[in-house]
């Protein structure tokens, strides 16, 4: 992706500084999304949150009638506004689930019931194989020296105009129940800009981690993985699987993905095999249960830290009927590994910058269990 270069259009903001601005979390077909207004007069879009990519982009009208949608999600398209400005530059960008191509504009954004509003470039979407999206676009959250071309992200545009009170957001991912179905569920999710809640979710301190330099997306050292369980009432753990590679925390992944040639071994720290998964074997949701777990040991050598989810916590139902659960490690072509959103929604997680200016940042990402109340499904 080509690197950032600096918009010669002014940017506009208006806004008591010091903004901690919470936005509900909205579930669709799995689906995490928050809200905002792009435009005047605006109009608005839920964007899926992504810590795995930089830009906010929006699908264009031409392409929410064109492009194949299979979602069962009626998309909001965007049209230029009064305010709206076409920059003229084309890019594209490839995401696991399909790629996006389209141009630059820059618009009016304002967080919902909010006074926050200010001038944010963004990738308008022309075209889309991404068929299967419940949603109206993306909100990237990583850095954007990766972003579509003359974008800043979201995020980073908000602390460079001074909207917020602190450089850091954070999630409290919820219960995962549809909010189409459930529109007002008893622990929906939020998602936190300018700041973070940890004395409401989370069950403890927050355990940090510095992230790798230089900044594109958030990622720090797998130092470990093992396995736990409990045989003949007696607690049993595996050796330490490591190999060379780092952990990538991203929202925009459902599920952790482990490099081709460490998937046998991470099965054989579950009751699972990988031989049978392959093969089409589909595992009992009541085989996800807290006789297991497996702790991921990741950060800087010297100062890792360690997280431990039982095998319930890891059990996604849905796999085909109700009975069945998704396998909970999906194999791909790279030495990293991917930590996604199922298991992050078990923590309520924190991205901080340690700074407003770029030149300075010291990303970490702290992460700390939930309150029994705020677990998924709770």
């Amino acid at each position: 992706m080509a690197s950032k270069t600096l918009l010669l259009i002014p940017a506009l903001a208006t806004a008591a500084l010091g903004n901690v601005l919470d936005l509900d979390i909205k579930v669709r077909n799995g689906y995490r999304t928050i809200e905002v207004d792009l435009g005047t007069p605006g109009g608005p879009f839920d964007l899926m949150y992504d810590t795995g990519s930089s830009t906010l982009w929006v699908l264009d009208s031409n392409c929410t009638d064109d492009c194949v949608n299979v979602s069962g999600y009626s998309q909001h398209s965007y049209n230029l506004t009064s305010t709206g400005v076409n920059l003229g530059i084309e890019d594209s960008i490839d995401y696991s689930g399909g790629t996006v191509s389209g141009f630059t504009a820059t618009d009016i954004l304002t967080v919902p019931d909010t006074d926050v509003s200010y001038r944010q470039s963004f990738a308008v979407i022309t075209d889309s194989t991404w068929a299967a999206l419940a949603a109206d676009g993306f909100i990237g959250l990583a850095s954007s020296t990766i972003a579509f071309k003359n974008t800043t992200s979201a995020f980073e545009q908000m602390m460079q105009d001074g909207l917020l009170d602190e450089p850091r957001f954070a999630l409290y991912a919820g219960s995962g129940v549809s909010t189409t179905s459930n529109p007002d569920p008893d622990n929906n999710g939020v998602f936190t800009f300018g700041g973070s809640h940890e004395d409401i979710y989370a069950d403890g301190d927050l355990q940090w981690m510095t992230m790798l330099s230089p900044f594109e997306i958030y990622k720090t050292n797998l130092l470990g993985i093992q396995g736990h369980n409990i045989s003949n009432g007696q607690n049993m753990s595996s050796e330490v699987l490591n190999w060379y590679g780092q952990v990538i925390f991203d929202t925009g992944a459902s599920a952790i993905s482990i490099p081709n040639d460490q998937i046998e071994a991470m099965y054989a720290l579950t009751p699972f095999s990988y031989a049978d998964i392959s093969s089409g074997y589909r595992p009992l949701c009541s085989d996800f249960n807290d006789t297991w777990s497996i702790s991921f040991t990741m950060g800087f050598y010297g100062e890792g830290v360690t997280f431990n989810l039982t095998g319930d916590q890891l059990a996604v139902p849905g796999y085909q009927d109700d009975d069945h659960c998704f396998p909970p490690f999906n194999p791909w072509d790279s030495y990293n590994t991917i930590i996604g959103q199922h298991w992050l929604s078990n923590f309520y997680a924190v991205f901080d910058f340690g700074s407003f200016d770029p030149e300075t940042y010291d990303i970490r990402v702290g992460l700390a269990p939930l309150k029994k109340e705020y677990l998924p499904r709770a």
